[in-house]
Formats: C-alpha cells, sequence, structure tokens
C-alpha cells in the first residue's frame, strides 16, 4: 500500500493559534457581509509550510527517505522563518484558489529546499519528479470552494492582503503523510529531524 508522502516545516503551537485567529476573523468577514464563507478552513493541527511533495511511495521506500531527509538536516542550522502578510494565491488570479500567508524567502529557508530537492531528486531511486515551479514559501489557510465564490459578484470580493508579521524559530523539519479523506486532508508525522544546533 502507498502512502502520499511529502517533506514539511511543523509551527510553533502560538503560531498555529495566531493563524487560526486569523481564519475566524476572515471567516466572520464573509459571513458578515455574505452570509457565508466561501473558504475551506485548513484545521490547526494541519498549518504548515511544505517544502517538497514527495507525492505516492512504497512503505518500503520510506526508509531511504529519511535517511535522505536526515543528511540534509544535519547539515543545516536552526533558523528564523518570517511570515509578512495573508493574501489570495495564486496572486494577482481570479477567481483564486486559495488564501495563504506569504512567507519570506531568506538564505537559510531556501538554502534548505533546494539542497532537500536535489537530495531526493539526485540520491535515491525513486524516480521522483518536481513541478519545477519554484518554491514559495506560504501556509495554506484554506482553499476557496468555487461554487460559494462564483456567488459573490466581482465588485464585492473582499480585499485580502492583510498585514501578518510573525516569526518562528525552526529547529526541525519532519516527513508527513498526507491522508485523503471526506472531511480533507489528514497530516501525519512519520518521523522529525532537527536541524544542527
Amino acid at each position: 500500500m502507498k502512502k502520499r508522502i511529502f517533506i514539511a516545516i511543523n509551527l510553533p503551537e502560538k503560531l498555529k493559534e495566531k493563524l487560526a485567529e486569523g481564519q475566524k476573523e476572515i471567516d466572520g468577514s464573509f459571513a458578515y457581509f455574505f452570509g457565508f464563507s466561501p473558504i475551506k478552513w485548513t484545521k490547526k493541527d494541519n498549518l504548515h509550510v511544505t517544502l517538497f511533495f514527495v507525492g505516492y511511495l512504497e512503505i518500503n521506500d520510506l526508509t531511504q527517505v529519511f535517511d535522505i531527509v536526515e543528511g540534509v538536516a544535519n547539515k543545516t542550522g536552526i533558523f528564523d522563518l518570517k511570515f509578512k502578510n495573508i493574501d489570495y494565491a495564486p496572486k494577482g488570479k481570479m477567481p483564486p484558489k486559495m488564501v495563504w500567508v506569504n512567507g519570506e524567502r531568506s538564505a537559510e529557508l531556501g538554502s534548505l529546499q533546494k539542497n532537500l530537492e536535489a537530495a531526493l531528486l539526485e540520491h535515491s531511486n525513486l524516480n521522483l519528479e518536481t513541478e519545477n515551479n519554484g518554491f514559495t514559501p506560504h501556509i495554506t489557510l484554506g482553499r476557496i470552494v468555487q461554487w460559494q465564490w462564483a456567488r459573490i459578484e466581482p465588485e464585492e470580493i473582499p480585499e485580502m492582503n492583510k498585514d501578518f508579521f510573525q516569526m518562528a524559530r525552526i529547529g526541525s523539519i519532519e516527513v508527513m503523510e498526507s491522508e485523503l479523506k471526506k472531511g480533507g486532508a489528514e497530516y501525519t508525522i512519520l518521523k522529525s529531524f532537527s536541524l544542527k544546533q
């Protein structure tokens, strides 16, 4: 049986609480003006930053992924991850597909993601592929329900670009499993790897 695998940065509980507050505020503003919210919100415990989507793997292949991720983590120092605003995504496209928090791509974060992607693609026998769209650090707060969004007149679409200046100290990266269920995706940490002190 295959597992749907990705590599991620999990977030401190205090930051998740602030993100959940942001979700409630946005949800309430839609409900106040339109009587409904067209956004299916990510559960608080599922909030994360994806570094690399691996795809579907056989259980036997997980050990190799663990070894690769551990090798990258051992060469990566602890760093600060900064966030700046909440906005619709993709930027400038209508209708949007998501509401997300934009992160800043620091040298440390960019290096971690690049090294992780290179190691997984070059040093494994897993035949992984990447979409190669470039890495944009973000947290997906919610996904737009398109049929509900279509009920809102274009001129009535609320502005979304909200400041969200927060910072998180990142000390580990995780190999995660995503299970797609009726109520939405459920994420499980399979293994966590500490970054270099």
